[in-house]
């Protein structure tokens, strides 16, 4: 099984680190490494595919998404480093599930500091950087949907993999890293590309209408949620939210996850626990949302299902 890692870049001084981990990453297995970047790179193992143009970070992963020759599609980046096995871990994953599930897209934990934590969309698991087959990608009508510019492409390739019947799985024993870029020299040609807040409102568009009773607040839609207490939302191989009950509780355990990132400070399952008690009683005091300042401005967005 040969593996593609597509590794878009933007920081000259970050991608040789980058090419060395996914190298490491990757060592015990067949693969290439695709490169997408706007100055060249001539490495062992590596294909430079020319960014010739800024069409933005999205464009970029599609263009190194045509050009990989691998039998799995592995995307990373300059500024994450994935730990040792989480490739082995993910195409073991894969090969146990797909016969079940062939419509499959999986992800890791992501580490940023002494946080680790998965994304979601209206309850649902998104990966942030994936491992899928090129033919899971092709059943949900491609990889990244270039009508978004700078976000929420990876969330609505989520959502169309659920859509389809699919899951979206997390390699519970690997971990994406985030590496600090400060000081790091990039060339950035796409930061005037488009807004969040207008990738967002594409993204709600699209699938909000499936999805009654959530609003149109992102940061009551798009959570962060810690991993750990992942186990209070389900069994921990992905979050699936079906029970709209359950979104006070979704809603809390993301803004435990921004206090946490915030103060570095970890949130342990007790006080988790004791959180949810507390302002599960708060939420329902009155029945209009209420907006719970938690800690230091972080806010959890609460409303009766």
């Amino acid at each position: 099984m040969k593996l593609s890692l597509v590794l878009p870049s933007l920081f000259p001084t970050l991608i040789d680190g980058a090419i060395a981990a996914a190298h490491e990453a990757a060592a015990d297995i067949e693969h290439e490494i695709v490169v997408v970047s706007p100055y060249e790179i001539a490495r062992p193992g590596v294909r430079w595919v020319p960014e010739t143009a800024p069409r933005g970070s999205i464009a970029a992963c599609n263009l190194g998404f045509s050009q990989a020759t691998g039998d799995v599609i592995a995307l990373i980046a300059d500024d994450n480093r994935l730990t040792p096995g989480a490739l082995r871990l993910s195409l073991a994953h894969l090969t146990a599930r797909e016969a079940s599930c062939p419509t499959l897209l999986l992800g890791f934990p992501r580490q940023t500091g002494h946080l680790t934590f998965v994304g979601s969309v209206y309850g649902r698991y998104y990966p942030y950087f994936f491992v899928a087959r090129p033919s899971t990608l092709a059943r949900v009508g491609g990889a990244f949907d270039e009508g978004f510019r700078k976000h929420f492409a990876d969330p609505d390739l989520g959502m169309r993999v659920w859509a389809a019947g699919g899951r979206c799985e997390i390699v519970r024993d690997a971990t994406i890293v985030d590496v600090d870029t400060r000081g790091a020299a990039g060339t950035a040609p796409d930061k005037a590309l488009g807004s969040q807040a207008a990738d967002f409102a594409r993204f709600a568009q699209r699938w909000g209408p499936q999805f009654p009773g959530w609003g149109d607040r992102m940061d009551g839609i798009n959570l962060d949620l810690s991993f750990d207490l992942l186990p209070l939302l389900g069994d921990g191989g992905t979050v699936e939210l079906r029970d709209p009950a359950k979104i006070v509780d979704l809603r809390i355990i993301g803004a435990l996850t921004m206090i946490a990132l915030h103060h570095g400070v970890p949130v342990g399952m007790g006080r988790a626990l004791q959180a949810l008690e507390y302002l599960r009683w708060l939420s329902g005091i009155a029945p209009d949302v209420l907006n719970i300042v938690v800690s230091g401005g972080n806010r959890a967005n609460l409303a009766r299902p």
